[in-house]
């Protein structure tokens, strides 16, 4: 099989990429909103202080934010460049991973869902994770489920690229566990790589070390044995409490067509519930957001223990909200984020945006029914299903759904017939 990389291929990371610096173009003067705020304070201040501040966020997007403001300047621009270029180079390792599992078409296929799905071009200005996060995903697979020989070295380096994405998002770390099954299990038969025990040694040490210096910042930081950051218990409670978000009521609603669903369904009460817990704080030292994510943990644990039945059905409108046809593109035309955008252009983005969501999900099933029953295809499987119980368990954002996606986009492979 030709090792060169197709015209066609080289044509869909070009149109790709010119996409993405197009929208980074329109986006230069846009206002940010959110967390991108709070990571552009987080980066700023690692570059000045060579710290995070707390253990409040993981620490990789903040580093990127830092290191492209010292290479290229302040600002939200160096960053949705690197975010361009990492999107690009990505959709070049999907390609030349998967054509050794299912052949050239196949593989051209899911580089260009990748490529041009227009909700993965339109993040690329949104300083949120899921870009660098999705990229490190597929790099992880890259590395771990090659089609031929996995050497030792090799899953040693998956580890350190699943540790690069547990720093980014961190809700990668309760099922670390599970990873090892992707560099022990020949990913097109039901066979064990050589050397099992090792391999699993070498990935999970691999694994420890590298997120071991962020361990090592919030002992020092935060005085306490901290692994990922301090939002998991909060993120919790927000899905799995009886209180009426405000947002949820009150604020802005998707407008359908079917089902209206508000736009920011898990928030608004933020400074109640810290008022709360900080009422409830006992201890003599400060009250922190370790603190807070420590009592939201425990509030919503105790919440779920005495509502099981109404945990499950939660569970439910979660998922509904995290699978509405709808994004955060279309959140920030509705609000007129963009500006003021003719209604034509602002209707094809909001329906065109919905229609390639919804069938990119029928490729995924297409594809999932039509790959073989190997190893591949079912932890494939698995990474959706991981994805699925955290918004089951948490909370539901459209954004969560990202990762299944691109599972959907890696199953669409096996759509085309192998001809070579």
């Amino acid at each position: 099989m030709s090792t060169t990389t197709p015209r066609i291929v080289w044509w869909i990371l070009g149109v790709g990429l010119l996409a993405r610096l197009m929208v980074i173009h329109w986006a230069v003067g846009l206002e940010l909103i959110l967390d991108e705020v709070n990571y552009l304070d987080y980066g700023r201040h690692l570059l000045e202080h060579g710290t995070l501040p707390d253990a409040f966020r993981p620490p990789l997007y903040p580093a990127l934010i830092a290191l492209s403001h010292r290479i290229a300047g302040d600002g939200a621009t160096p960053i949705r460049l690197l975010q361009a270029g990492l999107s690009t180079v990505t959709g070049w390792v999907l390609f030349r991973w998967l054509r050794g599992h299912v052949g050239e078409r196949g593989a051209t296929l899911s580089t260009a869902l990748w490529c041009l799905y227009p909700v993965l071009i339109g993040y690329t200005h949104l300083l949120w994770t899921e870009t660098v996060f999705l990229s490190l995903l597929v790099l992880f697979l890259a590395t771990a489920l090659p089609a031929g020989e996995l050497r030792i070295r090799r899953a040693g380096v998956a580890g350190v690229v699943f540790g690069l994405a547990a720093l980014t998002r961190s809700v990668l770390v309760p099922v670390f566990w599970l990873a090892p099954l992707f560099v022990l299990l020949q990913p097109q038969a039901w066979r064990l790589r050589s050397r099992p025990k090792i391999r699993s040694l070498v990935f999970l040490g691999s694994f420890a070390l590298t997120i071991s210096p962020w361990v090592i910042h919030n002992q020092v930081v935060e005085g306490r044995l901290i692994v990922t950051e301090t939002t998991n218990g909060y993120n919790l409670w927000k899905g799995n409490t009886d209180w009426a978000h405000p947002l949820a009521t009150e604020g802005p609603q998707y407008p359908g067509p079917l089902v209206e669903i508000p736009m920011f369904p898990y928030e608004g009460s933020g400074p109640r519930i810290t008022s709360l817990c900080e009422n409830m704080h006992t201890e003599d030292t400060p009250f922190t957001r370790w603190h807070l994510s420590r009592c939201a943990r425990s509030l919503a644990f105790t919440h779920i223990a005495n509502a099981p039945l109404a945990f499950l059905r939660r569970g439910l409108t979660k998922v509904g909200h995290a699978f509405h046809p709808s994004n955060l593109l279309m959140r920030h035309l509705w609000l007129d984020l963009y500006g003021a955008w003719p209604p034509f252009m602002a209707l094809s983005l909001i329906w065109g945006t919905a229609m390639s969501y919804l069938a990119l999900l029928v490729l995924g099933v297409i594809g999932l029914k039509r790959a073989p029953n190997t190893p591949l295809s079912w932890l494939l499987a698995g990474m959706a299903m991981v994805q699925l119980a955290v918004i089951f368990t948490t909370f539901g954002n459209t954004r969560f759904r990202l990762p299944i996606m691109l599972v959907c986009m890696i199953l669409a492979a096996w759509i085309p017939k192998r001809t070579d």
